[in-house]
């Protein structure tokens, strides 16, 4: 069994052993599992399997009964579908004396360009089968569809759902085992050109080096994922050059709405409007400060490493790499750039590592969950950020992570250890988190500190 699926395979094997009927709802972005999760739980069960392609209503009525041939063993089965309210009766009657999986893959197209069928689908959930065996799973990539949706009040006949998920890309944890066998830096450069997508994992060659991996999958015109993230947003918009430009300033490091909406030349409420859009997808979320004055400090960040890495480098020398120039751009825009852009990838994967801590009991005090402080950023104040914050009414954990050649130096602690507001009064614990080892004076300030702790990469993925 696949380990990245395990947990949910469980569970939806307990809901199959009950034999009546279960409206399973999955969805989340494409590439997030959502197909291998679906695969793992038919194996060797009874299913009939159909993707929704965009395609005219007719079409997809068609393609159903054309599936339904290959996949159900019946003699029973009519020449054609006349109507999807006689495929459905037809799939209860199926279902009558065995169990079957029905899986209804990118739903939304047959909701947007079908309504003869969702209203045949709502019947059918509601009468046809619940008197036989259905165990129907409906997906969607379409995140914003989804969130629609699950909206209050639901709509017919999704308000008969037993269980949904939303499947996201995977923490660094439950990539490792794709990563097996490499080196604590090459593990990182990895998890942040995959992002964490189930559908990116097994994409990379293990005979190659990470940064060979990397060439591969992004630097020449046949590269796998070359077009893989403006793809995905076409799946949600019709229109995505204003996205695509947007997502491109904040790849570059512009994450305040007055900043990105002046690099992108339109005014703030277009430009939030826009970025409202984008979160709804799933593509950027919204970061609030831990601590303090929050929603007036709202930054925009990627909800994931690969799309961030695809705006920051790929997109800006798409020509170049179309044109047969891809080692050429490596070498001379993503090299140079690599320690800046992996500081966000090391820096999740330390709040990964310092909750996992944290909820088993391994630090002073007992907290879940870790976020980011930042303060200033304006022409009187300079930006200041703590990336790792994790408090309690008496205690607070504070941590920055050094991604570069050189060592960690002692600026780093100092910078924690001094007056800040928000956690003055709290007793202060102190994490450095370094890819490239600790300086002497650093250590040696660390010990005389006593409560500082330094932990290198590799004891992260050790």
């Amino acid at each position: 069994m696949n380990s990245f699926f395990a947990s949910d395979i469980k569970k939806l094997n307990a809901l199959y052993n009950r034999v009546q009927f279960s409206f399973i709802f999955l969805y989340g972005r494409y590439g997030t599992g959502k197909t291998g999760l679906v695969r793992e739980l038919c194996r060797d069960r009874a299913t009939l399997f159909y993707s929704a392609q965009e395609t005219v209503p007719e079409g997809h009525l068609d393609a159903f009964y054309r599936q339904t041939a290959r996949s159900l063993d019946s003699k029973k089965l009519p020449p054609s579908f006349a109507s999807w309210e006689q495929a459905f009766s037809y799939i209860s009657d199926y279902s009558f004396s065995r169990r079957l999986i029905l899986v209804l893959d990118e739903f939304q197209n047959l909701d947007r360009n079908c309504p003869e069928f969702m209203e045949a689908f709502a019947g059918a959930v509601r009468h046809d089968f619940q008197t036989g065996k259905v165990f129907l799973i409906v997906t969607s990539s379409s995140v914003g569809y989804a969130a629609e949706l699950m909206e209050e009040p639901i709509r017919e006949p999704f308000d008969a759902i037993t269980a949904r998920a939303f499947l996201d890309v995977l923490p660094f944890s439950a990539c490792r085992p794709a990563f097996a066998g490499r080196s604590a830096k090459e593990q990182l450069l990895l998890y942040g050109i995959t992002g964490g997508f189930p559908s990116c994992l097994p994409r990379l060659r293990p005979d190659l080096s990470a940064q060979q991996n990397l060439l591969r999958l992004f630097f020449s015109a046949d590269s796998p994922l070359l077009m893989s993230p403006p793809d995905a947003l076409h799946r949600e918009l019709r229109e995505i050059s204003t996205y695509n430009f947007l997502l491109e300033i904040i790849a570059f490091g512009s994450t305040k709405l007055t900043d990105i909406a002046d690099k992108a030349s339109i005014g703030t409420n277009k430009c939030a409007k826009y970025l409202g859009v984008l979160v709804s997808l799933g593509i950027i979320r919204k970061e609030f400060p831990a601590a303090g004055e929050s929603l007036k400090k709202v930054r925009y960040q990627f909800a994931d490493h690969m799309t961030r890495f695809w705006y920051r480098f790929v997109s800006p020398n798409l020509s170049e790499i179309l044109f047969g120039r891809g080692q050429q751009v490596y070498e001379q825009q993503v090299l140079p750039a690599l320690d800046e852009y992996l500081l966000p990838v090391f820096e999740s994967i330390c709040a990964e590592y310092l909750e996992r801590l944290g909820s088993s009991g391994q630090t002073p005090f007992v907290y879940k969950h870790t976020g980011a402080w930042w303060t200033g950023g304006t022409k009187r104040e300079p930006f200041f950020r703590i990336p790792l914050v994790a408090s309690d009414e008496e205690h607070t954990v504070l941590g920055v992570c050094h991604c570069a050649t050189e060592p960690a130096g002692r600026e780093l602690l100092d910078r924690l250890l001094g007056p800040l507001e928000p956690f003055d009064g709290r007793k202060r614990y102190c994490c450095i988190f370094s890819t490239s080892g600790f300086s002497e004076e650093l250590r040696t300030a660390a010990r005389e500190a006593g409560n500082v702790w330094l932990s290198g990469l590799e004891d992260i993925c050790g």
